[in-house]
């Protein structure tokens, strides 16, 4: 069991750089500060603004430099940009993963997560129209399975179109993240891994998205990844809806299903992102995943929870807590708890620092499997 904890560490925050806990913020749409309504990947010219002046601390900054002058210093190269249709993105991610931290078998491992170019065009009024292309590293799998080829190290992350027919409703296709429950930034999150939508499952496919004053949503039929085999494409369809609770907190719905040649996937989930004012929120999904192997005809059901607070006690500073729950197979006692505390830190646009501790237990009556400890520190940069 240790071993396959680990290996799910190894594919901590890599993509996502849009946190749904800015709902503390009122944010409580992703289409305000990114082109994908349901978030991650680049963010558009309001997202840097509000980046550099609510998100990020001063503390690197002049104090003669305005709250308008930071703005206008978001844009790529720190410059305003000169015109209205083309937009560059690059990123790096790096961290330090330290397994049983002050113990005798203490390891450690530097992992770069992400160094990705991103490009956007968009044209029309309220960019009614965008092609976003992302390409960028993918880390190698620390273990490989035998007969598997090994997978490009450089690839597309995403690349998709959209045309917004009104400020409310659109339409995109390419290559995206499956529309499912809260795209929380940890990829380890069982709320991600289990119905198969974390750092690794974007599939191409036709998404459409809706939005008004109080509900949001959207549908999304997919084909797989066409870089996959084809047997290995999870075919499907998934949707996500919420609705604005006194006009600040959001309620959601999810439901996804998926098949390839030799299994077939079937989740939901009920979620919250509540707003808790001055930056700060909570977060929380529990939902219920249902796997058919074709070939034994076998059904494993699962289920899993996650409950995050994400507290902001002053400008560039958040401390947050995760609490997972997850049980692979109802039909077995054993059962996943892992918690962990964690502060990102935000010393002024385009820095990131963040600090995660993680103790993972096994729950059953005939488990004697250790805690396993985690500490990871992670560095973000972008421009």
């Amino acid at each position: 069991m240790n071993k396959f904890l680990f290996l799910f560490f190894i594919i901590l925050p890599g993509l996502a750089w849009s946190y749904p806990n800015y709902i503390g913020h009122s944010y409580t749409s992703c289409l305000n500060c990114h082109y994908n309504p349901f978030g991650n990947g680049p963010v558009n010219d309001y997202g840097r603004a509000v980046s550099a002046t609510l998100i990020s601390a001063r503390w690197l900054y002049p104090k003669t430099w305005t709250e308008e002058d930071l703005a206008e210093k978001s844009g790529f190269l720190f410059r305003k940009p000169k015109q209205d249709w083309f937009r560059t993105q690059v990123n790096y991610r790096r961290f330090r993963l330290t397994r049983n931290p002050g113990g005798k078998n203490q390891t450690e491992l530097w992992i770069t997560m992400q160094a990705d170019a991103r490009a956007i065009l968009k044209f029309g009024e309220n960019d009614r129209f965008i092609a976003v292309f992302n390409h960028g590293y993918a880390p190698a799998p620390m273990s490989k399975v035998s007969g598997v080829p090994d997978e490009d190290t450089w690839r597309s992350r995403e690349h998709y179109v959209g045309y917004k027919f009104t400020p409310k409703f659109g339409v995109y296709a390419g290559l995206m993240d499956k529309v499912y429950g809260v795209r929380v930034v940890e990829h380890i999150a069982f709320s991600r891994t289990f119905p198969q939508v974390a750092q690794n499952d974007q599939t191409h496919g036709v998404m459409a998205h809706f939005l008004n004053e109080n509900w949001e949503g959207g549908v999304h039929g997919f084909v797989g990844n066409l870089a996959q085999k084809e047997d290995l494409r999870m075919k499907g369809g998934s949707t996500m809806i919420e609705r604005t609770v006194g006009g600040i907190h959001r309620l959601g719905f999810s439901y996804l299903n998926s098949s390839n040649l030799y299994n077939s996937l079937q989740s939901y989930a009920v979620h919250a992102r509540l707003n808790l004012k001055e930056g700060s929120s909570v977060i929380a999904e529990v939902g219920q995943t249902s796997k058919n192997i074709t070939a034994t005809k076998e059904k494993i059901d699962s289920r899993y929870g996650l409950l995050q607070t994400y507290l902001r006690p002053t400008r560039g500073v958040y401390v947050f807590n995760n609490i997972e729950y997850a049980k692979a197979d109802l039909t077995d006692d054993n059962y996943i708890v892992r918690w962990g505390p964690g502060v990102q830190i935000f010393p002024a646009q385009r820095i990131e620092f963040r600090g995660d501790i993680y103790n993972t237990r096994v729950f059953g009556p005939e488990t004697s499997v250790p805690d396993s400890w985690t500490l990871l520190l992670q560095t973000h940069l972008w421009l």
